[in-house]
C-alpha cells in the first residue's frame, strides 16, 4: 500500500518522537480586539481550513457578529510583523457564514465564503480585496477550498429541485487577481434526497480529493471521492470512516462529523474527524492516510492518546506540506478547561503522545483550532478564546517554529 510505505517512511525521517519536541511557540499575537459583550468568532467552515501562508504573508479568516450579524473578516500581516492590521470585511450581504481560505503564489490568499444562501470567493492581498465572483448556482452553502501549484478549486453542498450535490469547481486566478471559473461538475450526476454536509477538498499532483458527510444510509457517514485532474469524472463514493458498533444488529455505526482533509508530500492525503465509536465518552478523533489524492485510504487510527480516552473531543483541524510533514489539531476538556492539542506521527508508526501548546491551554476556554504548515515546517495555529465558555470571544494567532534536528 503505497501510502503506508510513503508517509512511514516520512515519518521517519522527519517527526521527533512526540509533538512537543517539534515545535516551540511564540508568544500569541491577537487577531480581533479584546472581548466585546455578545460578540462571538466562529471558526466553522468545511474543513476548518482558516489560516494560510503564501511568500513572507501569513493570513485568517473567520466569521463574527459585531454588526449584529453574521459576516466575514479577514486579517492579513507579514510573518515578521508583531501585530495583525484591522480587519477586512470580506463579505456585503444580509448574512455569511463559514469562510474558507488558501495560499497562491505571491503573497495572494484565496477566501471562500456562504453570503446570503449563495457560494462566493474572491482574492486578498496586503492590498486589499479584489471584486468577489459567485461560484454556485443554486441554494448553496458548506464551501472548502484547496490550492496546488496555483490550481485552485472549491467544493461546497447545492441543492435545487433535483436533490442535494456536491459541487467542485475549478478556479483559475489571473494576474489582475480576477477569479475565472474554469469547470463547474457535481461528484455525483443525481441528486440526493438526504442532505450532505461539511465537504472538505484536498488536491495535490495526484488529483482532487472531496470527503463529506452523507446521510442516505439513514445514519451519518463519511464518503470520499477522487478525480485526477479537472474536469474528469469522481469516483463511486466510498466509506471513509470504518463501520463500528457495540450495541446490537440494529446499530447503524456510531456518530461521525466535521471532516477535514490535508495534502501532505507529493500526492498523499490525511482526513481527520469527530467519531463516538467509543461508545459513551463522547466524540473521539479519528485520522486515515490515503495514497494517490485520496484514490484509496488505509485503516482508521485513533488520534488522541490514552490521558485523553475518557474524555469528549472536538474540532479536529488538519494540515500538512510537501516536504512531507503532516499534523492534527483539536479540543478538549480533560483538564477542566478546553485546551488545544497537537499530534503528529512519530517513529513508531503511531501518533504522538497529545501536546497542548503552552499559548493556547491554560486558563479560560480555547477551542476551535485551525493550523498550517509552511515548507520549513512551522506551524501556524490560530484559535478562539474565551474567558468563560458562554462569554464573548477573541481570535488569537502563534506560529509554532520548527526546531533544529539532529
Amino acid at each position: 500500500m503505497k501510502f503506508r510505505f510513503a508517509g512511514f517512511c516520512l515519518a521517519l525521517a522527519i517527526f521527533p518522537t512526540q509533538a512537543s519536541e517539534r515545535w516551540t511557540f511564540d508568544s500569541r499575537i491577537s487577531i480581533t480586539d479584546p472581548p466585546v459583550d455578545a460578540v462571538y468568532h466562529h471558526l466553522e467552515g468545511s474543513g476548518r481550513k482558516h489560516i494560510a501562508v503564501s511568500g513572507e504573508s501569513v493570513a485568517v479568516v473567520w466569521e463574527d457578529n459585531r454588526s449584529r450579524d453574521p459576516q466575514i473578516y479577514a486579517a492579513i500581516k507579514s510573518l515578521t510583523r508583531k501585530t495583525f492590521p484591522t480587519a477586512l470585511l470580506v463579505s456585503s450581504g444580509s448574512e455569511a457564514y463559514e469562510p474558507a481560505i488558501d495560499a497562491i503564489n505571491a503573497n495572494r490568499f484565496v477566501l471562500a465564503f456562504e453570503q446570503d444562501a449563495s457560494v462566493f470567493a474572491r482574492i486578498m492581498t496586503a492590498k486589499g480585496l479584489a471584486e468577489p465572483v459567485r461560484l454556485s448556482r443554486a441554494a448553496a452553502g458548506h464551501v472548502s477550498i484547496a490550492s496546488f501549484d496555483d490550481r485552485v478549486f472549491a467544493s461546497w453542498r447545492e441543492r435545487d429541485n433535483a436533490g442535494w450535490f456536491i459541487k467542485i469547481a475549478a478556479l483559475r486566478v489571473t494576474n489582475a487577481n480576477r477569479i475565472v471559473v474554469e469547470s463547474l461538475q457535481s461528484v455525483e450526476a443525481d441528486g440526493l434526497e438526504t442532505p450532505v454536509l461539511f465537504p472538505a477538498v484536498a488536491v495535490n499532483s495526484a488529483g482532487i480529493c472531496i470527503a463529506w458527510e452523507d446521510r442516505r444510509a439513514g445514519h451519518t457517514r463519511l464518503l470520499v471521492s477522487h478525480a485526477r485532474a479537472a474536469g474528469n469524472s469522481f469516483t463511486e463514493p466510498q466509506f471513509l470512516n470504518e463501520f463500528f458498533s457495540n450495541r446490537n444488529q440494529y446499530d447503524r455505526g456510531s456518530g461521525v462529523t466535521r471532516v477535514s482533509l490535508a495534502s501532505f508530500a507529493q500526492d498523499e492525503i490525511l482526513a481527520a474527524w469527530m467519531d463516538k465509536r467509543r461508545g459513551g465518552k463522547g466524540y473521539g478523533i479519528f485520522a486515515a492516510l490515503g495514497a494517490d489524492a485520496g484514490e484509496s485510504f488505509g485503516p482508521n487510527e485513533k488520534v488522541h492518546g490514552e490521558e485523553g480516552d475518557t474524555q469528549p473531543h472536538y474540532n479536529p483541524a488538519t494540515a500538512g506540506n510537501q516536504s512531507g510533514d503532516f499534523v492534527i489539531a483539536w479540543d478538549d476538556f480533560r483538564r477542566g478547561d478546553s485546551d488545544i492539542w497537537i499530534s503528529a506521527h512519530n517513529p513508531d508508526l503511531e501518533w504522538s503522545l497529545d501536546y497542548a501548546p503552552p499559548v493556547a491551554s491554560g486558563n479560560g476556554e480555547q477551542s476551535h483550532p485551525s493550523i498550517a504548515l509552511d515548507e520549513q515546517g512551522n506551524l501556524h495555529l490560530v484559535w478562539i478564546e474565551r474567558a468563560q465558555p458562554d462569554g464573548p470571544s477573541r481570535l488569537w494567532y502563534s506560529l509554532g517554529r520548527a526546531l533544529q534536528q539532529p
